[in-house]
């Protein structure tokens, strides 16, 4: 065999012996990644072409007591432009610039026209070399119309759903607002209020949608696919009255207004069951425009305006806390309403106590228990907790009335807070000083002795369906406190004062109404700086309705009875025509 044939056969040797070898290589590469990687790959593949959605669950709709809409959804669309996909098929496209402008000017005039976005503003935005661009949100459906109607390129809308408020205002501080939550803004919380409160019974349960999608994303109508339906949230019912909402929020928001003070509070309650029929404070806000409010402060420029001032701004209640203190000595049997005492216009008990004085140290001379309540006189009421009560008889009544406690109905609440072991306080605290309470705390005090002396739980849901399963929340007995003669007398004491004594202006012909005036002013403030209130309810004999106001900081006038006492009068008339309720006392 001559050299050059031994050369041929050594190259096809090597030649097949490469072959092999690459075959080999190439079979292991397939064995690996088909049977050793295959399921991991099998697995991206598909993942590629295969998402998993979630589906949101609707949110779950507040009625008010007559089956109004106080909360809503509807779908609205947000805008969103593709700035690359824009200019990079105009290049495709090979427009010149002149071609490219005059396109580009009538995408941007006809958004111009339908959204009334600047021109200057959406020039900017498509040259902002985005892939996406939002340029509107929540934008009204005869917006949405016109831009589907106008087909334009490069323009897309998401729709999603928007909680509305229809009233605007209408109770927002019982409501609260439903915002996204900042830890993942495709979903949305409530913040304060029912919102708040119930935000995990409203929200429901978001589903899912396991599909094949194209190269968009998109699910197809063919493939496999799975889903697992959304659980709607909760509707549900309060107790709130729209029609006295409304009056309370309107008549406050006037007085606060006529007597130039900070900011005030109202409450209607049922005198019988707990049930709040209306809880408004002033200055609110507008829950469909909530951030439109961020820098707003209400209670006495103190917390956000979102916060409820019912639940959550603390005061010194004044002279409202008289009842109280009554209604401690009455019950144990140390007081009649016909117990007298000397008023020489203040009181000095020594042990290093601070005097106690009437307001402007009037001097009422012989009074009894009930004149202490007529003329609202500070004297009587630190005697009474002093000489008559002390300590030990005082301050078990204070918590059975339930001061330092919450109710948790609605959201954040202030528990209020008082001392007891200090005699200065205690002289003090008898006619509403160095306590902090809340409107609501005051509230349940006239609930409790319009009840007959049981204090029930105030509540403001009445009803909550969850996906057809209908809960009703029945009224609900906290404790009693004081007896129903205690409470009985009590309740014709504070008649008189409306009858004859500084509660006079609440008085309504042919209707029986016990109430109390409140004056508090507060150490290290000008007397001046008053907060004004009346607590109360009416009929006397047959309470329908107990009602507080609260009007911080009054200036034109600074008195509870000339600063809240129209307000108080005004919701009794609206309850009265409203409810249709008739007269119980005959007209002179």
């Amino acid at each position: 065999m001559n050299q050059e044939l031994k050369r041929a056969r050594h190259r096809q040797v090597f030649i097949f012996l490469f072959v092999m070898v690459s075959m080999f290589g190439l079979f292991g590469r397939l064995y690996y990644w088909q049977v050793i990687d295959g399921p991991q790959l099998a697995q991206a593949a598909n993942a590629e072409h295969t998402q998993n959605l979630v589906v949101s669950a609707p949110r779950g709709l507040i009625y008010d007591a007559q089956g109004h809409l106080l909360a809503t959804n509807v779908i609205r669309d947000d805008v969103y432009i593709e700035p690359i996909q824009f200019f990079t098929d105009a290049a495709d496209a090979a427009l010149t610039p002149a071609q490219q402008q005059a396109k580009l000017a009538f995408v941007v005039q006809t958004l111009h026209q339908i959204l009334g976005i600047a021109v200057d503003t959406l020039n900017k935005e498509f040259n902002s070399n985005l892939p996406t661009y939002r340029i509107a949100v929540n934008i009204s459906p005869q917006q949405s119309e016109a831009l589907r109607t106008s087909r334009l390129s490069y323009i897309f809308l998401d729709s999603h759903a928007v909680r509305v408020y229809p009233g605007g205002d209408l109770a927002a501080q019982v409501l609260g607002y439903v915002a996204p939550d900042p830890n993942n803004p495709a979903s949305y919380n409530g913040y304060y209020g029912i919102e708040g409160q119930y935000n995990t019974l409203l929200s429901g349960k978001p589903g899912s949608i396991t599909a094949e999608t194209d190269l968009n994303g998109n699910p197809l109508t063919v493939g496999p696919s799975s889903q697992q339906a959304a659980v709607p949230g909760a509707n549900l019912t309060l107790t709130i009255d729209s029609t006295i909402q409304y009056e309370v929020q309107s008549s406050l928001s006037t007085i606060v207004q006529q007597v130039k003070a900070m900011s005030g509070s109202a409450i209607v309650l049922d005198a019988r069951t707990g049930a709040i029929v209306a809880m408004a404070g002033y200055p609110s806000f507008d829950p469909n425009n909530y951030g439109a409010y961020a820098s707003t402060l209400g209670c006495e420029d103190q917390q956000e305006v979102y916060f409820n001032p019912l639940l959550y701004c603390g005061y010194e209640p004044g002279s409202t806390m008289k009842a109280v203190t009554m209604a401690a000595a009455l019950d144990q049997g140390l007081i009649t309403p016909d117990t007298a005492l000397y008023d020489p216009g203040y009181i000095n008990f020594g042990n290093g106590i601070p005097t106690v004085a009437n307001w402007q140290y009037e001097a009422w001379g012989h009074e009894t228990m009930t004149q202490v309540l007529e003329h609202s006189a500070n004297v009587g009421a630190a005697y009474v907790a002093y000489k008559i009560l002390g300590p030990n008889r005082f301050y078990p009544y204070v918590k059975q009335f339930g001061f330092g406690q919450t109710y948790n109905i609605d959201g954040p609440e202030e528990a209020g807070a008082y001392t007891t072991n200090s005699l200065s306080d205690l002289t003090r605290q008898a006619f509403g000083q160095s306590i902090r309470a809340t409107p609501l705390q005051m509230a349940m005090v006239y609930q409790t002795i319009a009840n007959g002396g049981v204090m029930m739980h105030p509540y403001l849901v009445s009803s909550i369906n969850n996906n057809g399963q209908t809960t009703t929340l029945q009224p609900q007995v906290a404790h009693r406190v004081i007896s129903a003669q205690t409470a009985s007398t009590l309740a014709w004491m504070l008649q008189q004062d409306v009858l004859y004594g500084l509660a006079i202006p609440v008085a309504i012909p042919g209707y029986s109404i016990s109430a109390k005036t409140g004056t508090a002013t507060t150490q290290g403030l000008a007397m001046d700086q008053t907060v004004a209130s009346v607590a109360g309810f009416f009929p006397t004999k047959n309470p329908r309705f107990v009602i507080l106001v609260r009007v911080d900081r009054p200036q034109a006038t600074i008195y509870g009875i000339t600063a809240a006492g129209p307000l108080w009068k005004s919701i009794a008339q609206d309850l009265i025509w409203h409810y249709a309720i008739p007269p119980d006392q005959l007209l002179n």
